[in-house]
């Protein structure tokens, strides 16, 4: 039970950094420009939009699957968000 609740915080919390990828792609992002950058406003679109898949997912596998398929959730969400922080510290400003 304990397992379901943390999942589902896991799942919400992914399901907030998706909104705040997109609603940030049109404004100032940190101390980036979307809007100047291109390539940054789109990888922001993508991220958000597969944030949003493995949310989806991870509802479903929380109320089918078992405990240990949770953890499927837990690794695309977790290295989705390391992927777009890796490329976030490497653009060039």
């Amino acid at each position: 039970m304990v397992i379901k609740i943390l999942m589902a915080l896991f799942i919400l919390f992914l399901l907030a950094l998706s909104y705040n990828l997109w609603y940030h792609s049109d404004k100032k992002f940190l101390i980036y420009s979307p809007d100047e950058n291109s390539t940054l406003k789109s990888a922001m679109r993508i991220t958000s939009v597969i944030l949003v898949v493995i949310s989806i997912v991870g509802v479903i596998i929380l109320l089918v699957g078992s405990e240990k398929a949770n953890f499927i959730t837990l690794l695309l969400g977790s290295l989705t968000a390391a992927i777009f922080s890796i490329y976030l510290a490497n653009i060039n400003r």
